[in-house]
């Protein structure tokens, strides 16, 4: 034992003591490093799982389908759209290898995974369904231990884009074809756009206009229009060509202010040609190229405005072609047309520069002198153009000799209007017509009552049928050797209720003229025809000859009517004699009218032969069956030596033809003698009888009934 060993016992047990307190503090200090451990740890789990999370939750979020393969190319995550695009879930997909997954968008892209995992690129493309018609961007991303798979379903957009392109190759299409120019501009007025099939037409180029004025096309005004934001709508010219502009303001869609304008200027040109022809057609004589009526009318109101405003006198020309009726009947309408063209031209010969020539149809011209100084100026145009109508024209080797008859009404001397100047320049036409034609005539107020009367003998004829004022007489036809009457022929006399007897050389023309010809020759026709139906009964060898005027030759259904009056009336057709005139035997246009008559039965008869314009080749020609010799040879028969040879010439003629001869106006007995003695077996006059009303007819007929044939 050592000295002072009490001592030593206390300090080993402070050091055990000691001891005994680190251990325990180390420990202590050992389960807090431990804890702080599991802590730190949990705390990086948590944060993993977190970010793991986040990431889940990122990829789902994204609209685009996205899946993620390991390094073995096994499917680590697939999110909400890929689960669509790849048509399968993601408990489903999730674990599976990628080439096991039998999808374009799957094991079709191994390949390319592979190559982007090489290379460490990213590899972007677009795969087709042409079937399913779908469109997929695809985008591969590698990393480390993954790769990225993006899918977007770019369908609609493509679909968009394709609508897009489609609608701009549709517009560029349309700009470069339409016949039009599409154009914009900005305020400054000059164009910021321009496009149009019509350019070429218009001799323009769209990149020249490019920041041109819009002047190039039409003015500044009216883009001032819509810069003030008004549509316009106008029609400008350019060059030779017309266009029509339509211009809008240019609005901004956020603002609403006016940035400029935008236009379409479409090419009228043709349409604007199309409306000159029709105006042309409907303002000038298709015939002749000569303003017509309507454009007439214009030209004397715009003639009396100046006349007005300048205190100055015009004179109005009415000219009437004498003689043209009857070219036109005989020669036909083709001849007669042309005529009209051949006077039309000389008319514009006959006039000063500034003169007007007008047809307002038929055979009628007017003429406008706008400027005179007096009479003087008016007889030397007048008489000038009367001259120039008077020479012959030539038509087809064939010369034709017309004359012109010419009224003249001076402004405001002879009327204050158009309508008045015109009738009373046709009134005065009338007096040069009865002086004989080839003069002109200055309108006087008498002319006035003479042109009333004459309207009024129109209207009065217009009703006279409706009115019963007509009724027929009946000539005798009879047998020059025993002086029976074989036959008759109808004449139409007018009973006016005011005027009294009206004989046909009154109002036959007028009638002729305005067309109620027509209705009275049908008329006259059914009367003839009823009357000999009944006479036959005391002559059954009587015939009627009944008068049909050209305007009713003309008229196709002539035929049927005289063959539907014969069977009312239960007339035999050879008991029915047609008389026409010499020269309506020359006009084509009336030949199968009377080619057709003839063929019922109907015998046709030349009236008045020998005074017109003899054409002997159409009686061998044309079913004529019968000639009446003209009354102007028979009048003076007995003495006129050249009367007598043109009589025996025509009996020589008719009796070589085997037509039937009839001399009209005898009325001595030196007429019947001559006649029989040439052996012309039928004549008619008032030697034998005037026209009778049908009693007095009948009566004479049952008088000489036993005598005539059964």
């Amino acid at each position: 034992m050592y000295d002072g060993a009490p001592d030593v016992i206390p300090v080993l047990l402070a050091l055990l003591a000691l001891a005994c307190v680190s251990s325990t503090v180390l420990a202590a200090r050992m389960r807090a490093r431990a804890l702080r451990a599991r802590a730190e740890t949990e705390a990086a789990r948590r944060a993993a799982a977190d970010a793991e999370e986040r990431r889940f939750n990122i990829l789902e979020a994204v609209a685009d389908g996205i899946y993620i393969v390991d390094e073995e190319l096994v499917l680590t995550h697939v999110n909400e759209e890929a689960e669509r695009l790849l048509g399968g879930t993601a408990d489903a997909l999730i674990g599976q290898r990628l080439d096991r997954i039998v999808d374009p968008l799957a094991s079709e892209l191994v390949p390319d995974i592979t190559l982007a995992r090489r290379d460490g690129a990213i590899v972007e493309q677009t795969y087709v369904f042409p079937a399913a018609e779908r469109w997929v961007e695809i985008r591969i991303k590698p990393a480390a231990a993954e790769t990225l798979v993006h899918l977007r379903d770019v369908t609609a957009r493509t679909r968009a884009d394709t609508r897009l392109r489609e609608s701009e190759q549709r517009l560029q299409l349309v700009t470069q074809n339409v016949d039009a120019v599409l154009w914009t501009a900005g305020r400054d007025a000059r164009f910021s756009a321009v496009a149009g099939g019509a350019l070429d037409d218009l001799g323009l180029d769209a990149q020249e206009l490019l920041d041109e004025p819009c002047e190039r096309l039409l003015a500044r005004s009216f883009l001032d229009q819509a810069f003030a934001g008004n549509a316009v709508r106008t029609e400008t010219a350019l060059g030779e060509r017309w266009l029509r502009h339509h211009v809008e303001p240019l609005r901004d869609l956020r603002r609403g202010d006016v940035q400029g304008a935008v236009g379409v200027s479409i090419d009228i040109t043709e349409l604007k040609r199309a409306e000159q022809r029709l105006f042309d057609s409907a303002h000038h004589d298709r015939l002749t190229g000569l303003p017509n009526r309507l454009a007439l009318e214009q030209t004397l109101a715009d003639a009396i405005a100046g006349a007005n405003r300048n205190e100055r006198r015009f004179a109005v020309l009415f000219v009437d072609l004498d003689r043209f009726k009857t070219i036109n009947d005989t020669l036909g309408h083709d001849v007669g047309d042309e005529v009209l063209r051949r006077i039309a031209d000389r008319l514009k010969e006959a006039v000063r520069t500034g003169d007007v020539v007008a047809r307002p149809g038929g055979d009628e011209f007017i003429i406008l002198l706008p400027r005179i100084a007096g009479t003087a100026d008016i007889d030397i145009v007048a008489q000038r153009l009367v001259r120039l109508v008077g020479q012959a024209v030539d038509v087809a080797g064939t010369e034709l000799f017309l004359g012109a008859s010419v009224g003249v009404a001076i402004y405001p001397d002879h009327g204050r209007d158009a309508r008045t100047l015109v009738s009373h320049a046709d009134a005065a036409m009338y007096r040069a017509k009865r002086a004989g034609g080839n003069v002109h005539a200055y309108f006087e107020e008498s002319m006035k009552r003479e042109a009333s009367e004459r309207l009024a003998l129109e209207t009065d004829l217009r009703h006279a049928l409706d009115r019963s004022e007509f009724h027929v007489l009946y000539q005798p036809i009879v047998d020059v050797g025993s002086a029976r009457v074989t036959g008759c022929e109808a004449l139409v006399r007018w009973c006016h209720p005011t005027r009294g007897l009206v004989m046909p050389d009154s109002f036959i023309p007028l009638a002729e003229e305005t067309g109620t010809i027509i209705e009275l020759d049908r008329w006259v026709l059914s009367q003839a025809c009823e009357m000999a139906a009944a006479m036959r009964a005391h002559a059954p060898d009587f015939h009627i000859s009944v008068n049909a005027s050209t305007r009713d030759l003309r008229e196709k259904d002539l035929p049927d009517a005289i063959a539907a009056v014969l069977g009312e009336c239960g007339l035999d057709p050879s008991a029915l004699t047609i008389e026409v005139t010499e020269h309506v035997v020359l006009d084509g246009t009336v030949v199968p009218v009377v080619e057709r008559i003839a063929a019922l039965g109907v015998q046709v008869a030349i009236d008045d032969f020998g005074v017109g314009n003899s054409c002997l080749s159409y009686l061998k020609r044309l079913p004529i069956t019968a000639l009446k010799i003209d009354r102007s040879f028979i009048s003076n028969l007995a003495e006129d030596k050249q009367d007598q040879a043109i009589v025996r010439s025509i009996v020589a003629v008719a009796n070589a033809l085997e037509l039937r001869i009839t001399a009209e106006g005898l009325e001595t007995d030196a007429q019947v003698a001559f006649i029989a003695s040439l052996g012309c077996e039928q004549g008619q006059g008032y030697r034998f009888a005037v026209p009778l009303p049908r009693e007095q007819l009948e009566a004479m007929l049952s008088a000489q009934a036993p005598a005539l044939p059964a």
